[in-house]
């Protein structure tokens, strides 16, 4: 179920940046919560990429460029070992699509997750957990 929404300042990426950030993020999700890359988890891996033109820094418009990554992900799929790697890697992801980003070392790229705790997410009427997950994407057999 991993879900990100990943804000940025309005024109700071392109679409082909988009393209490839895309890509590595998916999979970086999906590593994050213990999932095996296949179709099935793929098809419920979701990314909102979304542009602010206003963004206020101490209560005035800001004028540098900004990333803000939300990831809402079960609480219990990470430990602080496995938060660090993970703020690492969407950092590691977007420097490497971008000359802009790559030139403040990322100190531009806010990074949070948004823990879900049991029962607080449903599809379709029902609850669903991470052991739930894993097991769904577990038993997809490629054919």
């Amino acid at each position: 179920m991993p879900y990100a929404e990943i804000l940025v300042t309005k024109n700071f990426i392109t679409d082909e940046e988009k393209t490839v950030l895309v890509k590595k993020m998916t999979k970086i999700l999906l590593d994050s919560e213990g999932l095996i890359d296949n179709p099935i988890s793929r098809s419920i891996a979701l990314l909102d990429i979304k542009e602010f033109g206003c963004l206020y820094v101490g209560g005035e418009r800001s004028k540098q460029d900004k990333i803000l990554v939300k990831i809402y992900a079960f609480s219990n799929a990470f430990n602080d070992k496995s938060k660090k790697k993970l703020f690492s890697d969407i950092t590691n992801a977007l420097i490497s699509i971008n000359d802009k980003i790559k030139s403040q070392n990322g100190r531009n790229i806010w990074c949070m997750i948004i823990p879900l705790q049991k029962n607080n997410f449903g599809v379709g009427g029902a609850p669903v957990t991470l052991e739930m997950t894993r097991n769904l994407v577990s038993a997809y057999n490629e054919e």
